[in-house]
């Protein structure tokens, strides 16, 4: 029975050792945090917030916050490296050689995800406070050599954090505020959007509102204008002439789904010289106007290449480019919708 007892009393400890060691073996997958506790890294509200600048190493973002009346959006400007065509003949697989240092610009018009982006700043909540950071401790938290910076301007007052490295396993990300010493974690979502702005931050949205809210359209092309209203039970809409509104139009409404693919690409914020106005489409939902759509056309320089074709609306308050094989499909088939 003895013999028993100790073999239990030995088979407990070897428990207790092995438990140990996975502590301590996933205890140093991760820095040891200083503090574990929720706080706020500074107040305000998403309405005052004037810019965001967020730097990495080889990027830079700019969020300038407008507004009009159809309410809150964003002019951006995105700053990287620019990337020099592999030598001719050069394996494509291969890594490309070092950029020379030039630098690309784009502009751009951001509006709903921006608007979620800015609202997650002001005020900004950190998930962890982690107290003044050693010296020596910079690197465990991605802070000796930071991935960049943000920079966020509310009511004329700026705020600045280094931005160390992402936290094991997730993806909320190490800062540090240079004015106070102290360091946090917080969602890594925002600087996720400013970090990848050319595909998370341009806004694509034609409009705010839904299809379905749509009860008419007006159509003017050419000094011509032609009505548009929506028959059809819920979930079953379509385009149909006023006149035989129960009746559908099988022309306007695969006109109409053309135009709903015109989506943006790259932001026009000047100009553009040499418009051709080709149509303008004015929604409404009963009496209430919803919004509206500009199609345009620039000439190219080289009289022999295809011309650009550009899109304006309520939501992106600029013009921007669109794919031309559907606006040519657009202004194609327009003689047989305005007549």
């Amino acid at each position: 029975m003895n013999v028993g007892r100790g073999f239990f009393v030995h088979l407990g400890l070897l428990v207790l050792a092995g438990a140990s060691a996975a502590y301590v073996w996933t205890r140093e997958e991760q820095p040891k945090a200083l503090v574990q506790a929720e706080a706020t890294i500074w107040s305000g509200n998403a309405k005052d917030v004037q810019k965001v600048v967020f730097e990495g190493k080889t990027k830079k973002v700019v969020l300038e916050a407008k507004e009009d009346k159809a309410g809150a959006y964003y002019v951006g400007s995105l700053e990287r490296e620019a990337t020099p065509p592999p030598p001719h003949g050069a394996d494509p697989k291969a890594a490309p050689p070092p950029s020379p240092g030039g630098r690309t610009k784009t502009e751009f018009v951001a509006v709903g995800t921006a608007q979620k982006l800015v609202e997650s700043l002001a005020p900004l909540k950190a998930l962890r406070a982690l107290g003044r950071i050693p010296e020596d401790r910079m690197e465990e938290f991605g802070l000796k050599d930071p991935e960049g910076t943000l920079l966020v301007t509310i009511g004329g007052t700026e705020r600045k954090l280094v931005l160390g490295g992402t936290t094991p396993g997730g993806g909320d990300r190490y800062v540090r505020d240079p004015a106070s010493g102290e360091g946090y974690v917080i969602d890594g979502e925002a600087v996720r959007d400013l970090d990848t702005a050319e595909t998370r931050l341009v806004e694509r949205e034609l409009h705010e509102w839904k299809e379905a809210e749509v009860t008419a359209a007006t159509v003017s092309a050419g000094g011509k204008t032609r009505q548009l209203v929506r028959g059809g039970p819920e979930g079953k809409r379509f385009w149909a002439d006023p006149a035989a509104a129960d009746q559908r139009d099988e022309t306007a409404g695969n006109w109409m789904t053309k135009v709903d693919r015109l989506k943006p690409t790259d932001y026009v914020l000047t100009g553009p010289e040499g418009k051709q106005d080709i149509v303008r489409i004015e929604y409404t939902a009963g009496s209430r106007p919803l919004g509206w759509i500009e199609l345009a056309r620039v000439p190219a320089a080289d009289p022999n290449a295809k011309p650009d074709y550009l899109v304006r609306t309520e939501r992106t308050r600029f013009f921007a480019k669109v794919p031309a094989t559907t606006a040519e499909q657009v202004e194609q088939d327009l003689g047989s919708i305005v007549k």
